[in-house]
């Protein structure tokens, strides 16, 4: 299979996957510089335009407490822990967890063991599309972090092919489309488009284990600018998954409305919103001015203004299931 996307015979879609890039060629994450990688080094020119001064995992943590007791947790899974970073912070919050970091790379695993070196970690070198759904019950917490576009993604999707039955044996990919959009009830595109079909298979896997708490992070086809940013960040997002072309493999953004909906039906209540609302910029005239010009005066100014973009083009979504989160 090409994991830049294969044909399917004329069966109405394309598939692209990114699994043996992350298996057998992926190096390193220096190609695809993640928001949590970017805000690690403590003299970064980004945190300096922060209204907190710290690291991704750090903001996040705090940011949880609002919606689940984390301090009680103990048992959380990582899906995909990037170099580790974003658990080493929440050690250092929280020294009573137990984490599992489940990823199918060798390469970035090795690097989490080097990471989190000195703490009590667990380590599972799998597709988490594979993994029984009952170890992930066995967690209270299942963070995934900028890596949902990473799973497979149905492309150049004909339209026609939902309004037709479903094959009854040969094309189990299509008769699953089918039954996502029947189960959940989505709003059926009118025109060719892309589907995330991995991170809903994701989504439905998890949910229906029973795990109390999921975070979940990526870029997003729905993102939207506040109306004071509107002058200085324009992001496309017009709901149709983009393709995102990096070394080796091609990622997707993603269409958080369908997670959303995937989650409800399974008795999840879901939070969902920008970067932006644990990642606070402070929208100084100074700032202003490095949007405005787009960072042009300087190496420091442009990744500024790509940073600043990226907490608005990144979105989060947070389930927590019925009966779970913070009381009161």
């Amino acid at each position: 299979m090409n994991d830049r996307g294969s044909p399917s015979g004329g069966s109405g879609y394309r598939l692209s996957t990114t699994g043996a890039y992350h298996r057998d060629d992926l190096d390193t994450l220096g190609w695809e510089l993640t928001v949590c990688n970017s805000l690690y080094p403590v003299d970064t020119p980004i945190r300096r335009i922060l209204k907190r001064n710290a690291s991704y995992g750090h903001l996040l943590y705090d940011y949880l407490t609002r919606f689940m007791p984390l301090e009680k947790i103990t048992s959380v899974l990582e899906i995909g822990g990037g170099y580790g970073y974003l658990m080493k912070d929440f050690l250092m919050r929280n020294s009573g967890l137990k984490p599992s970091m489940l990823d199918i790379s060798p390469v970035l695993l090795q690097k989490q063991q080097e990471t989190l070196a000195g703490h009590d970690v667990s380590y599972v070198l799998e597709d988490a599309l594979e993994t029984d759904p009952i170890i992930f019950g066995r967690h209270e917490l299942a963070i995934l972090n900028e890596n949902l576009g990473d799973f497979p993604a149905l492309i150049d999707i004909d339209p026609v092919i939902l309004e037709e039955a479903p094959p009854s044996a040969g094309d189990a990919i299509r008769t699953k489309v089918h039954r996502l959009f029947t189960a959940y009830g989505l709003e059926k595109p009118g025109e060719e488009f892309n589907l995330n079909i991995g991170a809903m298979e994701m989504v439905e896997r998890l949910c229906s284990s029973g795990i109390p708490y999921i975070f979940m992070g990526e870029h997003s086809c729905e993102a939207r600018v506040p109306p004071m940013l509107e002058p200085y960040i324009s992001i496309r997002s017009d709901g149709n998954p983009r393709r995102i072309p990096l070394k080796g493999h091609d990622e997707y953004t993603i269409k958080f409305s369908y997670l959303q909906r995937i989650a409800g039906y399974h008795g999840y209540k879901t939070v969902r919103g920008p970067f932006a609302d644990y990642i606070i910029p402070l929208l100084t005239e100074r700032l202003k001015a490095t949007l405005a010009t787009r960072g042009l005066y300087s190496a420091a100014e442009e990744v500024v203004y790509h940073f600043v973009g990226d907490l608005y083009e990144y979105e989060y979504l947070i389930m927590v299931k019925e009966g779970h989160g913070i009381k009161g």
